[in-house]
């Protein structure tokens, strides 16, 4: 994207923060974000990029913002996303979860101003829900396909994609702060459990394919991902801590969890194109051999994943 003005909702989170990143030198970045406090810190970094109190609870602020700043892109990442915490809080989910986007989109109709395109971050959660967030996610993609499907001036696109590696509140920030402390053990949900893996610079990556792509209009776009157990995982960066035989403590699934995520279920598969890197999941069947992504199928071996967790900058 170039010469762009970009509204980032959810704008000082981890992803919002790699987009600005990546987008400020070319373009006017809005940061639209509930966090003020967050907007300061970010503010030291990206001080020419503008700044506004907002939350996507709130239909007036976010009206206010496409009336003052006149985007031309809208990236929404806006989310109440810990799984354990959307289970506690199902309702609070759905007003950012749900109702949120529902605000943007209704925001969008009535606006004056003609945005060029809108873009949602949504989550394998959302593919065979088992768990509030993942529910109210799947439910979203719904009203942005539907919203797409009904007018041909804003290109909508939807990104899904799975864990993204050292996130505010994942498990490698976690793991990183027992072991920095000098504990030798590290809570473990299950042995089997695996997860989709993805940097923040592939997921802006994503979005930008996504964007400039021409046949992603009301579709969900997927990255092709490996996947990780979570023992191995916690077993190497125990070994960069200086522990070489770390205890894992076995703590059972927790509600909500699923033992391995599905990024295109088999259903949406028969409906699904893919390319290079990506998978293209559409409204209208493609081919009936198709097969679901499951984290379970694309598992890295064990042997593999030092060089991996390396190459990403995890560990050195």
């Amino acid at each position: 994207m170039k010469n762009k003005k970009i509204l980032i909702l959810g704008g000082t989170g981890a992803l919002g923060k790699t987009l600005t990143q990546r987008y400020h030198k070319d373009n006017k970045i809005i940061i639209f974000s509930r966090d003020e406090h967050k907007h300061v810190n970010m503010k030291h970094t990206f001080p020419n990029v503008t700044y506004q109190i907002g939350d996507v609870k709130d239909r007036d602020s976010i009206l206010q913002a496409l009336t003052e700043h006149t985007p031309d892109v809208i990236i929404n990442t806006a989310a109440l996303k810990h799984v354990p915490i959307c289970e506690h809080n199902p309702y609070e989910s759905v007003k950012t979860n749900i109702i949120g986007h529902r605000n943007l989109i209704d925001s969008i109709s009535v606006s004056n101003h003609q945005i060029e395109a809108l873009m949602f971050i949504s989550t394998d959660k959302a593919c065979k829900p088992i768990n509030v967030y993942g529910m109210c996610k799947a439910i979203s993609e719904r009203l942005y396909i539907d919203f797409a499907n009904k007018q041909d001036k804003i290109k909508v696109v939807l990104c899904r994609y799975g864990n993204v590696l050292e996130s505010t509140g994942s498990v490698i920030p976690f793991f990183r702060r027992l072991l920095a402390a000098g504990h030798n053990r590290l809570p473990i949900t299950d042995e089997r459990m695996t997860r989709f893996s993805i940097t923040l610079e592939e997921s802006v990556d994503l979005i930008e394919w996504a964007y400039t792509h021409l046949e992603t209009h009301g579709n969900i776009v997927v990255p092709k991902l490996p996947s990780l157990k979570i023992v191995d995982v916690a077993t190497e960066l125990a070994k960069a801590y200086g522990v070489a035989d770390i205890d894992l403590h076995h703590i059972g699934i927790r509600p909500g969890e699923k033992l391995h995520e599905d990024m295109v279920s088999l259903e949406e598969s028969f409906r699904t194109r893919e390319y290079s890197k990506y998978f293209v999941i559409t409204d209208h069947v493609v081919n009936m051999e198709g097969s679901p992504l499951s984290s379970d199928l694309v598992v890295l071996p064990t042997a593999e994943v030092p060089s991996f967790l390396k190459n990403k900058g995890v560990i050195k």
